[in-house]
């Protein structure tokens, strides 16, 4: 069976690690041999605990020592392939192979705008994943090779995000919300106010009269979390804005919230909303990127005019008035996600984009 790398700065919660982590287990469920390669975090050590065999590699820190480690991992685990899952692990697969003359393909999954002064290093890879349509158009225009990249959308385990009604009143008493309540739910790592949107969800909370029994759940951290607090204080939030902090089994939190909101100034595909609604929560957010793929405007959710609160509040609160419409939209939710993002169908494309490498390298 064939021996795969999956490369990644690092794995801490967030998109790109999730999906390292989803495809690691995945494809070591159907035999292959999985490694990774990261400077370690929280998910690294839950995979190290499943048999998944982890390796520190500092790829942010030193590009020399990255390359000459992942020179020796190579050749020791006689790997049949590299999978890059950044811009900086993909640039340090290349060059390694580049300095060392590997004879070893490399597949990168761009999670997020290609730019253009890294074409001519990227261009290099074997294929380019991107996980939009999106996504694929904007790095065509920025001078990627059209031919070597494919779209593969971005996968959610089906059987792990599933509603569970009985969890959401046992959250809502553990965190203190009102069973009655509406409640919103946000997941990403928090780098500052304005890049996922939270700034725009307390101004909501606090400007806006029709939203004043609204109740907001916050999971994640980062280099804004500190500021997030003082802020939520500033605005006497504090019995509406519940700060659930970082979570790595996420799944089990969801249930505790109506809908999944995500006002964020940019995504290439918005996994976490993708996990909401395979969940049955409707979602909510900005018209940017590729989101429009993700969300079914009016159907699973709404789309909203970018950097609109009025339009973000307005969207909300047809959802706030009408707990059957909310449902039904959850359920129809549910149905996108297992037609077009369930895990089995990105993995079905992953490896047909691994034979087809590995296969065109042995011929």
């Amino acid at each position: 069976m064939k021996n795969i790398l999956l490369l990644v700065p690092r794995m801490n919660i967030g998109g790109a690690e999730s999906y390292v982590a989803l495809v690691a287990r995945s494809l070591k469920s159907l035999g292959y041999n999985i490694f990774i390669a990261s400077a370690g975090g929280a998910l690294a050590v839950e995979l190290q605990k499943e048999g998944i065999k982890h390796f520190f590699l500092p790829i942010r820190l030193s590009k020399f020592i990255s390359g000459l480690l992942l020179k020796r991992i190579v050749e020791k685990y006689n790997i049949d392939l590299i999978h890059a899952n950044s811009e900086a692990a993909g640039i340090v697969a290349v060059k390694t192979r580049n300095k060392y003359k590997l004879d070893i393909p490399i597949v990168y999954t761009a999670h997020g705008v290609l730019p253009a002064k890294v074409k001519d290093i990227m261009n290099q890879v074997d294929k380019i994943i991107a996980v939009s349509e999106f996504s694929r158009k904007s790095a065509i225009k920025e001078g990627f090779l059209a031919e070597k990249i494919q779209v593969v959308y971005n996968g959610v385990d089906i059987e792990k995000f599933k509603p569970n009604r009985q969890n959401k009143n046992l959250l809502r008493k553990k965190y203190n919300i009102p069973q009655e309540a509406f409640t919103m739910i946000i997941v990403s790592r928090i780098k500052n106010l304005r890049n996922k949107g939270h700034q725009h969800l307390l101004d909501v909370l606090k400007n806006y009269e029709v939203s004043k029994k609204w109740h907001l759940v916050v999971i994640g951290k980062g280099k804004g979390f500190s500021d997030l607090k003082k802020k939520i204080k500033e605005y006497h939030l504090q019995d509406r804005v519940h700060l659930l902090g970082h979570k790595t089994d996420v799944e089990n939190y969801i249930d505790i919230a109506d809908v999944m909101v995500l006002p964020s100034y940019f995504e290439t595909f918005g996994l976490v909303l993708a996990e909401g609604m395979a969940m049955q929560k409707p979602a909510i957010a900005f018209n940017v990127g590729g989101i429009s793929e993700v969300i079914s405007d009016k159907e699973t959710g709404f789309l909203v005019k970018y950097n609109d609160d009025d339009d973000l509040v307005n969207k909300i609160n047809i959802l706030a008035q009408d707990k059957d419409l909310c449902s039904k939209m959850g359920v129809i939710a549910r149905k996108k996600v297992e037609k077009d993002f369930a895990n089995q169908i990105m993995i079905k494309k992953i490896i047909e984009v691994y034979n087809e490498i590995i296969d065109n390298k042995t011929n």
